[in-house]
């Protein structure tokens, strides 16, 4: 059973369209298909179901596509460590990291990937968790930054610190610290709209009700600036990650409050394939990540005297 068959098969799985597989692919859609039909001889069961321009794998191609994809995995893994080996030439490591950790963890990171290895490439970018897992697991990237729990059948995950929520309100409410969120049922809670893995964070660590206290004043915000600028005047109040907080609140009108212990949090994890051969220096980055956390967060220990020490711009 030839590898290349195998890789045109994930191909139609990812794009659902012989078309945009056979693009992807460098192959005209005619020939990506007779491999395909091959490959259904060869197994004696369909893989695919035509639904007209789309595919869907059927039953069968479900369980076929996963080995295939464990397979193919590994075969470009020890590709890569064979061209290393011959070459003592080492291939960049691509990783992405989620758009409300990127810009506050990512500056720290490069100094210290760049100090630690000195001769080695990496090209990182921030993405959203469900492209990022699904890059990761294709082989498109080696690690992966994210803010919520990782599925772990596929990847190895290590977890490198926790990132406290607190909540930001206008100043002028007088919010008492520390504060009960059960308590405060009268406060609209903005969070970002439906899709953005901090809102799913954050509705999980606090036990919050995900429908607006009333629809008509809801929000759809894309961004944490948005809904801070929101909160601001006054329209409600938030949960921010206090590993936002020293970049992004520079005005006086915002004040942040300590949670009620326990508290609310994220862990921030690592996470790569478990079939990867970089895996002793992706544990290596994982531990210096780790060591990042001081620096990327500000929790004094009166957190809403953030807003009143950072003069406004």
């Amino acid at each position: 059973m030839p590898l290349k068959q195998m890789r045109y098969a994930l191909a139609v799985q990812k794009y659902g369209h012989f078309g945009s597989a056979a693009e992807k692919c460098h192959v005209t859609q005619p020939a990506l298909s007779q491999q395909i039909q091959t490959l259904e001889t060869q197994c004696g069961k369909k893989i695919f179901e035509r639904l007209g321009k789309r595919v869907i794998p059927t039953r069968f191609g479900e369980v076929f596509l996963l080995e295939a994809g464990r397979i193919v995995a590994q075969v470009d893994a020890l590709e890569e460590a064979a061209h290393e080996a011959r070459f003592g030439l080492s291939a960049p490591i691509r990783g992405a990291l989620i758009p409300t950790i990127a810009p506050y963890f990512l500056p720290h990171l490069l100094t210290t990937l760049a100090e630690n290895f000195p001769t080695q490439l990496f090209n990182l970018g921030e993405m959203q968790t469900e492209m990022l897992l699904t890059q990761l697991a294709d082989g498109e990237l080696d690690f992966g930054i994210i803010g919520t729990k990782p599925p772990l059948e596929r990847f190895e995950a290590q977890p490198l610190f926790d990132d406290p929520f607190v909540l930001a309100a206008a100043r002028h409410k007088n919010i008492q610290d520390p504060v009960d969120l059960n308590l405060m049922q009268n406060e609209e809670l903005l969070l970002l709209s439906e899709g953005h893995c901090f809102r799913d964070q954050a509705i999980e660590a606090c036990s919050l009700n995900p429908n607006p206290r009333n629809k008509d004043q809801s929000f759809a915000a894309t961004s944490l600036a948005t809904i801070v600028e929101l909160v601001a005047k006054g329209f409600g109040v938030t949960l921010l990650p206090a590993m936002y907080l020293a970049r992004e609140i520079r005005s006086d009108a915002i004040a942040l409050h300590e949670l009620k212990s326990p508290g609310a949090q994220r862990t921030i994890s690592m996470v790569w394939r478990r079939t990867s051969a970089q895996k002793q220096q992706l544990r290596q980055i994982a531990t210096l990540a780790a060591a990042l956390a001081e620096p990327c967060l500000t929790m004094p220990s009166r957190v809403d005297k953030v807003a009143a020490a950072t003069p406004a711009p």
